[in-house]
């Protein structure tokens, strides 16, 4: 891509942000593009595997794969502010709005979410089946008077 191609590409990501009534830092911005990037190259090495994906990706050339740009950035757009919304809940909210840095999407947070979005299967296995040591976890005990397990001491 050439540099005008990755200004209007950072204009209108940005400009997708300010619609949804967010801000984004410029390192996220960058972060984000980074991951478009990588999202669409790797759409489009799946596409090449199949013939006749590739060949209707060949004639009708970008709008595909802006597609699934924008799919990507919609679903990390939903994901931060299900995330915000989320974290201004548990703030308590007094004041009847979002705090003033609450809209501001930090790189911090572009992390968190594109690792949540982009667990699969494997990742959730992976989790899911945790080996323990017997020996290497706290010992507990049974408080009956406050009915409560407590770390043996």
């Amino acid at each position: 891509p050439t540099l005008r191609n990755k200004m209007s590409e950072r204009k209108r990501v940005a400009r997708v942000f300010k619609m949804r009534g967010l801000s984004i830092q410029s390192s996220a911005l960058d972060a984000l593009l980074n991951v478009l990037r990588r999202e669409r190259s790797n759409n489009k090495n799946a596409a090449e595997s199949s013939s006749s994906s590739s060949r209707h990706r060949r004639r009708h050339g970008s709008s595909a794969s802006n597609a699934n740009d924008d799919d990507a950035l919609f679903a990390i757009i939903d994901e931060i502010k299900d995330r915000m919304i989320q974290n201004v809940g548990r703030a308590g909210g007094g004041g009847g709005g979002r705090p003033s840095d609450g809209s501001v999407v930090t790189t911090s947070l572009l992390e968190e979410v594109v690792a949540e979005l982009s667990r699969d299967a494997r990742d959730v296995t992976d989790e899911a089946v945790q080996m323990l040591d017997a020996f290497a976890t706290p010992r507990l005990e049974y408080d009956a008077m406050r009915r409560r397990f407590r770390l043996a001491g």
